[in-house]
Parts: structure tokens; C-alpha cells; sequence
């Protein structure tokens, strides 16, 4: 009895962990098939290819006005064919992140999709990650275009993309914080509030160091406590731009892309979770 008591029990135990990972498998495939379909509606967005081509237009602009420029050429193409990325990307991802809920709410195929066996959560993850994936793709276009300029004037692509793409990364991570709160905002609110909300953040957030300078110099207890309170809860977008570095020919040290990257990781699970907490509260009629 014991054996066969034994015999049973392992097989329980087995049947359990097998469900579990089935479950966790099962939750992944969903995840990933709304990762696709968002990505797959983006794709149909004009405002995307508009941007992207405005970005190009500029980067190649910035080509003839380096050549008015004797020996400023490259920090000017660099100078602005970068602006043009942080600009128009963050412009781009803003947008993105407010149509990702909003084209399901219009269509009214949000109620189609809350009816499969699919948590609110799981599509609020899965279309945060298809607009970081198109994102992701705009962000090879613009710095292939970029990287093009320069080859273009003479300056050699294996010496200039290494140096590039540290801090295009980073320009990465600041248009998917922008995204992110451009999604939040989207749960609970209208599409052109959602972006002029998330705009003010990201703006905000690119001045975000002053607060804590100004926690330093204010004689009020209570403003200190507050501008240092801003300083931690707004996005910190200031030192995600590196473009300095490449202009002068600086390698960006490894370090401190580890530790953006977990800065950005954390905000964004922080992000992530507010949104999820409201879209699971929202209710559709």
C-alpha cells in the first residue's frame, strides 16, 4: 500500500508540474500572438512611415548642411541626425502607445478579445511588446540612415556604428518609457489627452535633474521633499541621452548601460502594473 501510495503521489506531483508548465507555456503563446496582431495593426499606421521618412529627411539634410561647415561636418550630422531620432521617436512612440488600446476600443473588438481565454494583463503585455517591437525596427531604419550619412562623407561605418549604437539603445529605452506611459494614460483616458499627457511626462522628465538641484537650494522642508519627490517619480530621460559621447568620439562605458537599462526595466515594470491595475478596473459598455 505504501508503494502504490508512494507511486500515486509521484504521479500527482507530475501531473501538477506538467499543468503548471503548461499553463506558463500557454500564457506565453497568448502573450505572443497579441504581440503579433499589435505589431500587424501597427504596421497599418501612416503616422509610422511618415515619421520614420520625416527622420530620414532630416538625417539627409543634415549631409548638405555639414558640407557648409569645413571640418564640423560629422558633429553636425551627428547633431542632428540624432535629434531627429529622439525627436521623431519619441513622437512616434507616444502615438503608438495611445493607438494600441485606442483602435481596439473604436472597432469595439476589445470586446471580442476580452471574451477569449486571454487575461487583461496578457493584453496589456502582449501590445506593450508588439509597439516595442516595431519601435525597435524604426530605430534600425533611422540609425541605418544615419549610418549611411556618414559613410556617405567619408567617414568609415565600422569605426562610427560601434560607437552609435550604445547610444541609440538608450534613445530605445527613453521612446519605450514614453510609450509605456502613453499606454497607461490611454486606459482610463481619451487618446488626445493620453498624449499630451504622456508628452508633459517625457518633457518634464528631460529636465528632471533641476528638481533635484532645486531640492538643494529652496529654503522650504516641504518644496524639498517635493522637488525631490519629482525627481524620483518622473521619468529621468536626461541620462538616457548620450549623444555627446558619440559626437566626440567617446565610447560609452558598459557600465553605465547596465544601469540605465535596470532603471528603464524597473520604471517600466512599475508602469506596466499601474496600467494593468486600471485596464483590469475598466469596464466596457
Amino acid at each position: 500500500m505504501t508503494a502504490a501510495h508512494e507511486r500515486v503521489s509521484a504521479a500527482s506531483e507530475v501531473m501538477i508540474v506538467s499543468s503548471l508548465t503548461w499553463a506558463r507555456f500557454s500564457g506565453v503563446r497568448r502573450i505572443t500572438a497579441v504581440a503579433l496582431a499589435s505589431s500587424r495593426e501597427l504596421l497599418r499606421e501612416r503616422i509610422l512611415y511618415i515619421l520614420t521618412g520625416f527622420a530620414l529627411l532630416l538625417i539627409g539634410t543634415a549631409l548638405l548642411l555639414g558640407e557648409l561647415s569645413v571640418g564640423q561636418e560629422r558633429r553636425i550630422v551627428l547633431d542632428v541626425g540624432l535629434g531627429a531620432i529622439r525627436v521623431l521617436g519619441i513622437a512616434m512612440a507616444i502615438v503608438l502607445g495611445v493607438r494600441l488600446l485606442e483602435r481596439e476600443i473604436e472597432r469595439r473588438t476589445i470586446y471580442v478579445l476580452l471574451t477569449k481565454p486571454v487575461r487583461r494583463w496578457e493584453v496589456l503585455l502582449g501590445k506593450l511588446l508588439g509597439g516595442a517591437l516595431l519601435l525597435f525596427a524604426s530605430v534600425v531604419v533611422m540609425t541605418g540612415g544615419l549610418t549611411l550619412t556618414l559613410t556617405a562623407m567619408g567617414r568609415p561605418w565600422k569605426e562610427e556604428l560601434p560607437l552609435l549604437i550604445p547610444v541609440v539603445f538608450l534613445l530605445w529605452l527613453q521612446f519605450l518609457m514614453a510609450m509605456a506611459l502613453a499606454l497607461l494614460f490611454s486606459t482610463f483616458s481619451t487618446s488626445a489627452l493620453s498624449m499630451l499627457s504622456a508628452l508633459g511626462l517625457v518633457l518634464i522628465g528631460h529636465a528632471s535633474r533641476e528638481f533635484l538641484q532645486w531640492a538643494e537650494v529652496v529654503r522650504s522642508p516641504l518644496l524639498a521633499l517635493l522637488c525631490r519627490a519629482l525627481y524620483y517619480v518622473l521619468p529621468n530621460m536626461q541620462n538616457l541621452n548620450l549623444t555627446a559621447a558619440v559626437v566626440h568620439g567617446r565610447e560609452v562605458v558598459p557600465s553605465i548601460i547596465g544601469m540605465a537599462s535596470a532603471y528603464v526595466g524597473l520604471y517600466l515594470v512599475v508602469v506596466f502594473v499601474l496600467a494593468a491595475i486600471v485596464f483590469h478596473r475598466r469596464e466596457f459598455r
